[in-house]
């Protein structure tokens, strides 16, 4: 527990650091972002041995790249999807006896998966490019962390009840409650210290609507953990990889996330944490 407790500590410092550069120097959090994303998909791939396949590897880390360059351009990205699915059939078509269809669609579920789960955070900040922008970045990974940490306190310290003893033994009813209350309370420490110290008069935030975002984020995050444990239990290993000590790999630590900042930001469209 304390190797995980100060992994997780040094993380959420260097996390800090590159979203404070961000605020400053906006290209930061683009190319940060994009790394992290690469990560996953090197991870996720290694999870089925398919990083070993250059034909593979290669259009992922292509696609993922450019689509974080060029997102803002429609016709570009429309190039850029329909060159990454023909780069990927043509794999399969020119090596059939080694690569067979469960491959290209492990490949392409993880690659777009990973990319557009953590370009979400880049487009809520490209949205705003400002204090605000970084408050929906800290949101994005508050909520699915601190769920997660809740329901790794609650399950270890309360946890009698067995979630999903199939897919991932540790996880329990109480726990996952546990996850659900942190994720739902720290929007509330959050507003509280983005208005005290970074917001000016004119930014407002509706609690409402951001209790209830984080409510359903920690929500969701439980389905993200879970459906990439069920990936790693089909694939037979333990953890994505072991760059975090305590936590796995980049892909470990980002899976929750992944599905938690899209949610964020579509539910934002409809109920706005901000108002100004």
């Amino acid at each position: 527990m304390k190797t995980r407790l100060l992994s997780a500590g040094i993380g959420i410092l260097l996390a800090l650091g590159l979203i404070i550069l961000g605020a400053y120097f906006p290209i930061v959090i683009d190319i940060s972002l994009a790394g992290i994303a690469s990560m996953c998909i090197v991870e996720g791939l290694s999870a089925k041995k398919l990083d070993k396949k250059i034909t593979i590897l290669i259009p992922c880390m292509a696609f993922c790249v450019l689509f974080f360059l060029f997102y803002w351009n429609k016709l570009a990205c429309m190039i850029i999807v329909f060159a990454f699915i023909v780069l990927l059939y043509l794999a399969m078509v020119f090596n059939h006896e080694k690569l067979v269809f469960p491959d290209l669609s492990f490949a392409l579920t993880i690659t777009t998966m990973c990319t557009l789960g953590l370009w979400t955070l880049v487009y809520m900040y490209d949205m705003r490019k400002n204090v605000v922008g970084i408050f929906y970045i800290i949101a994005a990974l508050a909520i699915p962390w601190f769920a997660d940490g809740g329901a790794y306190f609650g399950g270890s310290f309360l946890g009698k009840h067995k979630l999903c003893p199939k897919i991932s033994p540790k996880k329990t009813v109480e726990g996952a409650v546990s996850g659900l209350i942190a994720g739902t309370v720290i929007p509330l420490i959050e507003g509280v210290i983005f208005t005290q110290f970074f917001f000016d008069s004119t930014v407002h935030i509706n609690y409402i609507n951001f209790i209830i975002i984080g409510f359903f984020g920690a929500l969701i995050s439980i389905l993200g953990d879970l459906s990439f444990s069920l990936i790693k239990r089909s694939c037979n290993i333990k953890d994505y990889g072991s760059l975090i000590p305590g936590h796995g790999g980049m892909l470990d630590r980002f899976d929750s996330v992944i599905f938690t900042a899209p949610l964020i930001m579509i539910i934002d469209t409809v109920l706005p944490i901000i108002t100004t």
